[in-house]
């Protein structure tokens, strides 16, 4: 029985001994870990608050500098006009925005372009080139608005350079970073391998600690489970509430709405009829947000409300195309179309119609104003294809991928004054995705934007027919 209690007593100390030791590497480790930690840390702030950010501010400038040009050489090929001055003086002040954005960064490399520097030729670019514009409308000399034209793109390039070499640097600064965030990173990895090698070595004398751990972890394993279940209840509970808000509404909406048409009829007083006249206009648009957020709440609880039905593709592309039209025109705009399918399409018409026509009057809205929107339907591979096309300043790249989110808007401020709420894409890709199909998006900075909603066709069901742009004249 000695041996055994000495055997006992030599396993207490072997246990103690490693868990004092394990105790103590973890310790150390820890420390070095958190130092670490803290460094790279300190790295990845520096990177963002001035590598990145100079970078991103930099190459604002530079498109915001391009906007500029673009318009400029609107005007002096086109010839001024209200709206071309007004583009231009928009896309100085936004020059000088961005500028500013530079300045409270600065620019810490001695060699780099200064921001001050920028903001001088700025001032000079629009001091001379301004003017030229009133003196060529007054007088209409050419030869003197030809060469403030010069001046003017010459100094807008040396600009744009400018931004490009601005650019350059913070991509260099940023790469640098990087690299030193991945050096922090190898090092936060060798601690931690450190830290299991550790753990292997006493492991003997932690397997009570594990056997605590698999406890703890079922426990946390449990309680996210449950989380993820209260989670699921309240996404459930928000698409319910949605769908019941949206319902509830939709009747002191109507009813709101009806008086004020009524009262309209009856008053004979401008200030008050200038009042319900605003209170049709507003309970008309929230009308119409409600039943969009009443069609993605039901989406999103089952299948979205389509109901298919076999349609002529012909007729249902010409009325399609005078609504179309109709709608452009009352947005200022001028639609081309150019259909050309016939045959038999299952779908639902109105909510097709519905698709279309929020890529329509999205193209009008945020379109050149007074500009072109381009409507053509062909057959494809099987496909029903529709393309919507404006020719506005497009959308930039990064903004791409978010352009379907609900209430997502990439022109905010246009998009409060046109009265967009961010849920007429979201509504026409759902409706696409309903029908089997899909929807999607091509733009680049200053040469317009393109919708592609394509639908699918059993094979046969469509044929070729003549465009119907030359047989539907009022489009134009």
């Amino acid at each position: 029985m000695r041996w055994l209690r000495e055997l006992r007593e030599q396993s207490r100390y072997i246990i103690i001994a490693a868990v004092g030791w394990l105790l103590v590497a973890i310790l150390v480790v820890g420390i070095v870990g958190l130092l670490e930690n803290r460094n790279m840390k300190s790295v990845t702030d520096r990177a963002l608050r001035y590598d990145v950010e100079l970078e991103d501010d930099a190459d604002d400038l530079r498109a915001a500098i391009l906007d500029l040009r673009h318009y400029h050489r609107n005007i002096y090929f086109g010839g001024p006009s209200r709206t071309q001055i007004e583009n231009l003086e928009g896309a100085y002040r936004l020059v000088l925005s961005e500028i500013s954005e530079l300045e409270r960064l600065g620019v810490r490399d001695p060699d780099a372009p200064r921001p001050e520097s920028l903001r001088r030729m700025a001032r000079e670019y629009y001091a001379d080139w301004r003017p030229a514009i009133d003196e060529y409308e007054r007088t209409g000399n050419e030869d003197a608005f030809a060469d403030a034209s010069d001046l003017g793109v010459a100094r807008l390039s040396r600009m744009e350079e400018a931004a490009a070499e601005l650019d350059k640097l913070g991509e260099q600064l940023s790469a640098r970073s990087l690299q030193r965030v991945e050096a922090a990173a190898t090092r936060a990895r060798v601690v931690l391998l450190t830290v299991v090698g550790g753990l292997l070595v006493a492991g003997a004398g932690l397997a009570y600690a594990a056997v605590r751990m698999v406890g703890e972890l079922r426990r946390l394993y449990a309680e996210q489970r449950a989380l993820a279940r209260r989670l699921a209840e309240l996404s459930r509970a928000r698409t319910e509430f949605l769908a019941d808000a949206s319902h509830e509404l939709r009747t002191p909406l109507t009813v709101l709405r009806g008086n004020a048409e009524v009262g309209l009829q009856l008053a004979t007083e401008g200030e008050v009829r200038e009042i319900l006249q605003e209170i049709v206009g507003e309970a008309g648009r929230m009308a119409r947000m409600v039943e969009d957020m009443l069609f993605l709440a039901r989406s999103e609880a089952a299948s979205p409300p389509v109901e298919p039905r076999p349609v002529e593709a012909a007729p249902f592309l010409s009325s399609l195309a005078d609504r179309a039209g109709a709608l452009a025109r009352e947005r200022g705009a001028r639609l081309e179309a150019g259909l050309s399918a016939e045959g038999r399409l299952v779908l639902d018409r109105g909510r097709v119609e519905q698709a279309v026509l929020i890529l329509v009057d999205n193209a009008a809205k945020y379109g050149r104003p007074g500009g072109r929107i381009s409507l053509l339907a062909r057959r494809e591979a099987g496909e029903l294809v529709i393309e919507v096309s404006d020719d506005g300043p497009g959308i930039p790249e990064e903004e791409l991928p978010r352009i379907f989110e609900r209430f997502y808007r990439v022109d905010k401020t246009r998009a409060r004054r046109l009265g967009g709420a961010g849920l007429g894409l979201p509504i026409a890709k759902t409706i696409a995705e309903a029908h089997g199909g899909t929807l999607e998006a091509r733009s680049r900075p200053g040469e317009g934007t393109t919708m592609t909603l394509r639908l699918p066709a059993a094979p046969g069901e469509l044929g070729a027919a003549p465009s119907l742009e030359a047989s539907n004249p009022a489009h134009d």
